[in-house]
């Protein structure tokens, strides 16, 4: 597949220096402008949100702020419920299913999108996009990001964040050990086995590698195999392989790990096994020596390598400078650094990173809230001042950072008393700030990850899926396969071929097969209306 171009204007960032119509009934037009010349005050309100996280320390102090820049327009104050992050997937649904007052939530595909957009759950919010009375929204959401964010029903239900359209993930990892262990740098898998090694061999009390239980390995080992046009891996569940026609108009199979050998013979090499197709899951075996025993119950990896007590974690590249500042502030003699995992983008080749321009993280609004508009002229504030952007994500200027130029940003010591998760609010790539912290490294794969030519889109990358004709057996076949996939991407299952294959025969058994044909039936349509 050719590299697919995406607009400028989605990655004009500068970094050289640097997850049913609204049912609101109010007025959708901008206010009406007074005998001043200036635009009167909207009503005072307060719009309610559910996020994930730690809630800052100075979150309070912020708001304040923002609510004395904003009175004389805006009006608003913002009221947030923080949820623990193994909690939030559950509170979403229980709040939508108590239909308790909510004006925005964060959300995303792997919290409750997929599900509950179908159900209604969520407002439309096209018509607020690429819209005069949305400037602010306008400006950071260009059509083309807008377009790729919609569901599979042509519609858009979220507000979209990203910086980049790839957070590169890394494992983060002590270089002041690495040195004292007389290591070179981490340049290679090989490289960073030997440093687990030695942490072993001489620090008994650290655990190597420190993981999130719900998140596992995650892409550590994988996307290795060589990239074949006509070949889709699909990770998700069951791991399976769509094989598409040499000119990518027809699904000929899926075969999934549990089906039987001559079926895995019809697909080319090395996909033609599943141990070939999917050899992460026996590094993540392996692998799992340099773990905590208790990992499936580790809910603060973070916590966990700040305390010292692991030498590594895996995260991605957005979280360097703020992750390096509090490392040194809980451990003076410390220092951080990162080892890439996917070799072509360790080697920044371009066309190296496949997107489908979608964000991951995202905020959604109630159908049920009453406060739609004034929810969207909040995110259109947001997106329309370069002061409030920042104020939202970075904090109070002069006291947790100050600028330095137009687009970098040096973190000040009460930052730590400030760490917003952006991604849940305020990330967009035309409002980024890079910190003066990074080192010359960092800021190289930074500015890599702004690259047009870096991305493409992959076969089948925009296609979704609807549950809606499946929607008994998928949300059955996910009780029986998550806890599964838990234990499978923490390195717990070292027989994982047999494993599956006995879950295999009790996922057909919930309608594994009809989820199949419906999977073939939808990707068919859309490569019959030219996706690709």
């Amino acid at each position: 597949m050719k590299a697919k171009k995406i607009s400028v204007a989605l990655l004009a960032l500068t970094v050289l220096g640097v997850t049913a119509c609204s049912n609101s009934k109010q007025d959708q037009a901008s206010p009406a402008v007074n005998g001043s010349g200036k635009q009167p005050a909207l009503a005072p309100i307060t719009l309610k949100g559910m996020l994930f996280g730690d809630q800052p320390k100075d979150l309070q102090l912020v708001f304040d702020e923002f609510e004395k820049r904003t009175k004389d327009t805006l009006n608003t104050k913002l009221n947030i419920q923080w949820n623990p992050i193994s909690d939030h997937k559950q509170k979403v649904k229980l709040m939508m299913a108590a239909g308790e007052e909510m004006d925005f939530v964060f959300e995303a595909d792997f919290i409750s999108l997929k599900e509950l957009v179908p159900q209604g759950a969520y407002a439309q919010l096209d018509k607020y996009f690429n819209n005069d009375a949305y400037p602010g929204l306008k400006k950071a959401f260009p059509p083309e990001f807008v377009e790729s964010n919609k569901r599979f029903d042509g519609h858009l239900y979220t507000i979209p964040f990203t910086q980049y359209f790839y957070d590169i993930p890394v494992v983060y990892l002590r270089k002041d050990l690495r040195e004292k262990y007389g290591l070179p740098p981490i340049n290679s898998y090989d490289d960073l086995q030997k440093f687990y090694d030695k942490v072993l061999e001489n620090d008994k009390g650290i655990t190597p590698l420190a993981l999130r239980g719900n998140r596992g390995f995650q892409e550590i080992f994988q996307g290795e195999n060589p990239e074949l046009p006509n070949v889709v891996v699909g990770t998700g569940g069951i791991p399976s392989i769509i094989k598409l026609s040499d000119d990518l108009k027809k699904v000929e199979t899926i075969v999934s790990v549990g089906d039987p050998a001559s079926e895995w013979a019809k697909l080319p090499a090395p996909y033609n096994t599943p141990k070939t197709a999917f050899p992460h899951l026996d590094k993540w075996a392996e692998w799992s020596k340099y773990l905590e025993k208790d990992v499936v119950s580790q809910k603060d990896d973070l916590g966990y390598f700040m305390s010292g007590k692991a030498a590594s974690y895996y995260s991605t590249l957005n979280a360097f400078a703020k992750d390096r500042k509090k490392l040194k502030d809980t451990i003076p003699e410390a220092d951080l650094e990162m080892f890439v995992l996917k070799t072509k983008v360790r080697e920044m080749k371009p066309h190296a990173i496949g997107v489908d321009y979608v964000s991951n993280n995202s905020v959604a609004i109630p159908a049920t809230s009453k406060n739609i508009d004034r929810t969207m002229k909040f995110f259109d504030a947001v997106f329309s001042s370069r002061e409030n952007h920042d104020l939202l994500e970075y904090g109070i200027p002069g006291k947790h950072w100050e600028a330095v130029g137009d687009n970098q940003i040096k973190l000040l010591d009460e930052a730590k008393n400030y760490n917003f998760p952006g991604y849940e609010l305020t990330w967009n790539p035309s409002m980024i700030r890079l910190s003066t912290d990074l080192d010359e490294n960092t800021k190289k794969y930074y500015e890599y990850s702004a690259k047009p030519d870096t991305y493409y889109t992959p076969t089948l990358k925009k296609f979704k899926f609807d549950n809606t004709a499946v929607k008994s057996e998928t949300a059955n076949i996910a009780s029986k396969v998550d806890p599964f996939t838990q234990l499978l991407k923490d390195g717990q299952i070292k027989d994982w071929e047999a494993q599956m294959a006995k879950l295999k025969v009790e996922v057909d058994a919930l309608g594994g097969e009809k989820v199949n044909a419906e999977t073939k039936k939808q990707i068919q349509a859309y490569l019959d209306k030219g996706g690709k």
